[in-house]
């Protein structure tokens, strides 16, 4: 028998939920969550390595470190735009918000963590 298919496109096939139940659902969750996390160590390994090349450092830290960290976000908005215009429509207002969302994680913990690990005592004699 013929799966369902959740999108019309052929070219992008996604999976049914219905058709792998819970356990494969979770299946997927946990495999595609270690695939994440190992390319993001190696990308974040690699960048690491170039930050130690004394005469790329500035070019590393000024334009390719930005750029190397919004590729990933800006593959998400591409992957959730494609498709008929409608579904088009609603997957990329979640994948905005999901984008807005992380951003705004990430700025929300960084500003959060220096804040903590740079406070000093007002009073010196405490």
């Amino acid at each position: 028998p013929k799966s369902r298919r959740c999108n019309n496109n052929p070219m992008f096939p996604s999976i049914s939920p219905s058709d792998v139940g819970n356990s494969g659902l979770l299946w997927l969750l946990l495999s595609y969550g270690y695939v994440m996390f190992v390319s993001s160590n190696y990308i974040s390994e690699g960048l690491d390595l170039l930050l130690l090349v004394p005469s790329m450092a500035g070019l590393v830290g000024s334009c390719v470190l930005p750029i190397m960290t919004a590729i990933p976000d800006g593959a998400i908005m591409l992957f959730s735009g494609l498709g008929d215009l409608e579904t088009a429509q609603e997957t990329l207002s979640v994948g905005v918000g999901a984008l807005a969302g992380s951003t705004i994680m990430v700025v929300t913990l960084f500003c959060s963590a220096s804040i903590v690990e740079g406070r000093v005592d007002i009073d010196a004699t405490t």
